[in-house]
């Protein structure tokens, strides 16, 4: 049972490790996946701990300290993912002290050998107050976290937004209330170690596998971005170049990017996020290229010249790097797939052809 619960334990670990790899590789968006990828870390650092303890040796206290980046930066990241926008405060600093600073101490106190110096007893009272106060903080991060999935909870979100909450707040809640509370916190005893190791390993894998869904699904579908009433002069006429660049052809360049537009244009990159989401009123860099892509491959569709063209040719053709983001992205335009876009067309073609025979 031990040895199941430890290959479960890796294998999350291994899942964790991917999602830092695709930020650092793919440049996902910013700040979410960038604190999801330190949770991860932690993440990475509790499995470690817990399948390999103190044969770790050197590298443990450093593991340590990095598994504070769990339920710290969940809640970060949790808020990141359901906020149009994010901010760091003093509120979120001093959360994050509250957690990690205990485990700085132990870890400082065990390596400086510092009960020498000042006391075992002392030193035996001051961790026990930090860790009260860690525990204290920990759970204020777990409930804020859940409390983000609540946020903004109305008629108005999409039934896909809505499914994506749902999904978040009961596995979460679900995993939480389980390991943390009712193992960690509640002592419960009359389960053997070896069985709650296993239920533990199996909580924690399915957090990841449904923050994975969750992820993907905002990656598809991105918060819109704050309306901005008086844009600036400068956001105006930076988005009129940007759009004219676009309009050109670059929409074509599946590996498109904002430091692209940025470079092509001699301007900072963030000055070409905010001239798209201020000056043209996008809600993102990507959608607003989408837009262009799914009009050349409409147009595709509809021409009579490309009718033996594959949906694939013609996602390749129109700027998109493979069929899934483009099947997407078209359903999201249209409401329907290019495929039945294709017929839709093909029957208007027909119907006039009738009238003018």
């Amino acid at each position: 049972m031990l040895a199941l619960a430890a290959t479960v334990k890796l294998v999350s670990a291994g899942m964790a490790a991917g999602w830092i790899g695709a930020n650092f590789f793919k440049r996902l968006p910013q700040p979410l996946f960038g604190l999801w990828s330190i949770f991860c870390a932690g993440f990475v650092a509790v499995m470690l701990i817990e399948v390999f303890g103190a044969s770790l040796g050197p590298a443990y206290p450093l593991l340590a300290v990095m598994t504070c980046a769990t339920c710290s930066v969940f809640w970060l990241t949790a808020r990141a993912l359901f906020r149009r926008t994010f901010e760091f405060g003093w509120f979120a600093a001093v959360i994050l002290a509250g957690i990690f600073i205990p485990t700085i101490f132990d870890q400082m106190a065990l390596a400086t050998g510092a009960d020498r110096w000042v006391g075992e007893s002392f030193i035996a009272s001051a961790s026990d107050r930090l860790d009260g106060v860690q525990t204290l903080f920990s759970s204020v991060a777990l409930a804020l976290a859940f409390r983000e999935g609540l946020k903004g909870w109305g008629p108005r979100l999409s039934r896909g937004e809505r499914q994506m909450r749902i999904l978040f707040l009961v596995s979460f809640g679900c995993g939480v209330g389980i390991c943390v509370f009712l193992f960690d916190h509640g002592r419960l005893d009359v389960i053997s170690p070896d069985v709650t190791a296993t239920i533990q390993a199996a909580c924690a894998l399915t957090i990841l596998t449904t923050m994975t869904i969750v992820l993907r699904y905002r990656l598809r579908h991105p918060l819109p971005a704050p309306a901005r009433l008086n844009p600036s002069t400068d956001d105006v006429d930076l988005g009129r170049r940007i759009r004219k660049l676009v309009e050109s052809g670059a929409y074509l360049d599946a590996d498109l990017k904002v430091a692209d537009i940025a470079r092509r244009l001699q301007e900072r990159d963030y000055k070409v996020s905010r001239a798209i989401a201020a000056g043209l009123g996008e809600a993102n860099f990507n959608r607003f290229v989408n837009r262009f892509r799914v009009d050349h491959a409409k147009a595709m569709l509809r021409d009579p010249a490309f009718a033996d063209r594959s949906i694939l040719d013609i996602a390749l053709e129109s700027g998109f790097a493979s069929l899934g983001p483009f099947n997407r992205a078209f359903r999201d335009a249209t409401d329907q797939t290019p495929r039945e876009y294709r017929r839709g067309a093909d029957g208007d073609a027909s119907a006039k052809g009738l009238v003018t025979s």
